[in-house]
């Protein structure tokens, strides 16, 4: 029996074929376009995200249908391309930023702040990371009616009559705020400059300036990963969660994780890439794909300067 789709599974096996060497697959008289596609992503994946060792794992799945991750797709109905997910392996790390970042403090003032900042800089153009900042919004619209300061909350509270909640027993803004020290939460960034300086420097803070500056070269060339953008759903898995042992992020994390429970459209899905059937349009998604993973090894690199995995 013959699909309707053999012509474009081959035409997108051809694509794929492009991202490895001829040598790095294993191809015998049952290997579909499928295996050939499949084979490819891993393989092109593995060899670029090789060294990332702390942040969550991921892997590839190609499919020519719009739904075929459980999502609802909200781009062009008829659109005909490649549709690839990158589909969490569910291994994030909690990372412990407490005793590093305050080492750096310590040494060179503001530069464990940056490098706070530029870490969730570089998960937001890849997956995201469950810092404060991300604990802090999902918090807004599980206890607080999508505010975010004591005044505005109670005032909410006020207005829609359930000013009697408002006791002792409930997880204010302020206090979400004051369980974590100053860098991890607000603190302007060091600028350029400053950090070419202690990039310089042999000791441990010359080592995280230097990948510090490496991110922001990325970023400055808008390397990212594919998001959501297309499809209705919200990932239910990050690549790692940062904090410091001593706050309120697991207690967010929790209930974050007991809603994604009583439904909505949570996904495992990271993002979905939507390519083109031309080798043109393939090249340069290849191009800018192999950036995000340059940018999240980085990550990667900079979160085990930082933080230590518990």
């Amino acid at each position: 029996m013959v699909d309707k789709d053999d012509g474009k599974w081959l035409q997108a096996a051809k694509l794929c074929a492009e991202l490895v060497e001829d040598d790095e697959l294993v191809i015998h008289d049952k290997t579909s376009a499928r295996d050939i596609i499949g084979q490819s992503l891993s393989v092109w994946a593995s060899k670029h995200c090789a060294d990332i060792q702390v942040l969550d794992k991921f892997e590839l799945n190609a499919s020519l249908e719009q739904d075929a991750f459980g999502l609802e797709y909200e781009g062009e109905s008829d659109k005909k391309c490649l549709f690839i997910g990158f589909q969490s392996q569910q291994t994030t790390p909690f990372i412990n930023v407490k005793a590093k970042v305050e080492m750096l403090e310590l040494a060179h003032p503001g530069l464990g702040r940056t490098a706070v900042s530029i870490a969730e800089m570089a998960s937001y153009r890849t997956f995201t990371a469950f810092t404060p900042q991300v604990a802090l919004h999902h918090a807004s619209y599980l206890y607080w009616y999508g505010t975010e300061t004591d005044e505005e909350l109670k005032e909410e509270m006020e207005g829609i009559g359930a000013e009697d909640e408002f006791d002792d027993d409930m997880l204010l803004p302020s206090q979400f705020m004051e369980s974590f020290p100053k860098y991890l939460v607000s603190g302007e960034s060091l600028e350029r400059e400053v950090i070419q300086r202690i990039a310089s420097s042999k000791e441990p803070a010359g080592e995280v300036a230097r990948i510090i500056l490496s991110i922001a070269d990325l970023i400055d060339q808008d390397a990212r990963l594919p998001d959501l953008r297309n499809f209705y759903g919200e990932s239910a898995f990050f690549s790692c969660y940062v904090g410091t042992g001593e706050d309120m992020l697991g207690r967010v994390l929790d209930d974050f994780y007991q809603n994604t429970g009583n439904g909505g459209e949570f996904t495992d899905m990271y993002g979905v890439a939507e390519v083109d059937f031309s080798k043109k349009a393939f090249l340069k998604w290849k191009s800018e794909t192999e950036k995000g993973f340059a940018l999240y090894t980085q990550l990667d690199r900079l979160m085990r300067c930082i933080g230590d995995v518990q």
